[in-house]
């Protein structure tokens, strides 16, 4: 069920569709006033808490629906097909926290070899999890969004409301998973580490050979848990992670499609063309012209 606290502190910050930037670089407001099909979308290392509305995020055969009383964690860069219920009279109405891992690495470290969160070693984690929306979790929402209305609330407020956020979610039924990711001790993490050098080299040649070795694994190994977190394989990541830097390069910059599939890494323009075709649904040419 909505909150009416947590709605009216959302709207007076964020009052037209589409994606509101904050005082925050790692908080992001978002509003849909219509339903969105299933179309593919790349997730940074986020949390999404929903304030209205409702969302699902579909991972291969695995499916996340996060509203009002479940909040979805990202630990690491992962490509969905999403759809959005939404309506003009009941707009989705969502709020993304990049996950900074210094500060939930903080966290952790204050609480200590005592804290009741626990890393489960076995890396066979999927690459994203939802947890129950509890009464502390909507007050430190509402205590960020009051904040946002000021910078230097934002700046001082806001930043502890996101730092209590990370607390509430390693303290959740499964924060162990976040946690993994964070200290960096289990075959996951590994993983995630491998994901974020891939998200950051994406337009380079995929060596997944040297991956592997960087995350102290058999190629093998490596294969299986990076399935394991994203249901795809190494190559079948980087084509997604590559098509959306397309996308967003093709919408943000108006970039002629060869423009774009030369910055992202490819070689072939018809190939980046097709597959951009296949993997959207339309043409580079109209990307600009479609809501996601």
């Amino acid at each position: 069920m909505t909150d009416p606290a947590l709605r009216s502190a959302f709207v007076r910050l964020a009052r037209s569709d589409g994606a509101t930037p904050t005082f925050l670089s790692n908080v992001t407001l978002y509003r849909a006033g219509a339903p969105v099909p299933k179309n593919p979308l790349v997730y940074n290392a986020c949390l999404c808490l929903v304030v209205q509305g409702r969302k699902t995020a579909h991972l291969s055969d695995r499916s996340f629906t996060y509203d009002t009383g479940h909040y979805l964690v990202v630990p690491a860069v992962v490509p969905f097909e999403c759809e959005t219920a939404a309506t003009p009279e009941e707009p989705f109405l969502s709020v993304t926290v990049g996950i900074d891992y210094l500060v939930v690495r903080e966290i952790l470290d204050t609480l200590g070899s005592g804290a009741d969160v626990e890393v489960d070693g076995t890396g066979r984690h999927a690459g994203a999890f939802l947890d129950t929306m509890s009464e502390s979790m909507q007050n430190a929402m509402l205590r960020l969004l009051q904040s946002l209305e000021s910078r230097d609330e934002a700046l001082i407020l806001g930043r502890q409301a996101v730092r209590e956020i990370y607390y509430r979610v390693l303290a959740g039924r499964q924060g162990h998973i976040l946690a993994s990711a964070a200290r960096g001790e289990s075959a996951y993490a590994r993983v995630v580490s491998a994901l974020r050098v891939m998200h950051d080299s994406y337009s380079t040649q995929l060596d997944v050979t040297a991956l592997a070795e960087t995350a102290n694994m058999s190629v093998r190994s490596f294969h299986d848990h990076f399935k394991a977190a994203t249901s795809l394989s190494p190559v079948q990541y980087l084509k997604r992670i590559r098509l959306e830097k397309a996308r967003q390069l093709l919408v943000a910059q108006g970039l002629q499609a060869g423009v774009a599939a030369h910055m992202v890494g490819y070689e072939s323009s018809s190939q980046f063309s097709r597959e951009f075709k296949r993997h959207f649904g339309y043409a580079p040419s109209e990307a600009a012209e479609v809501r996601v």
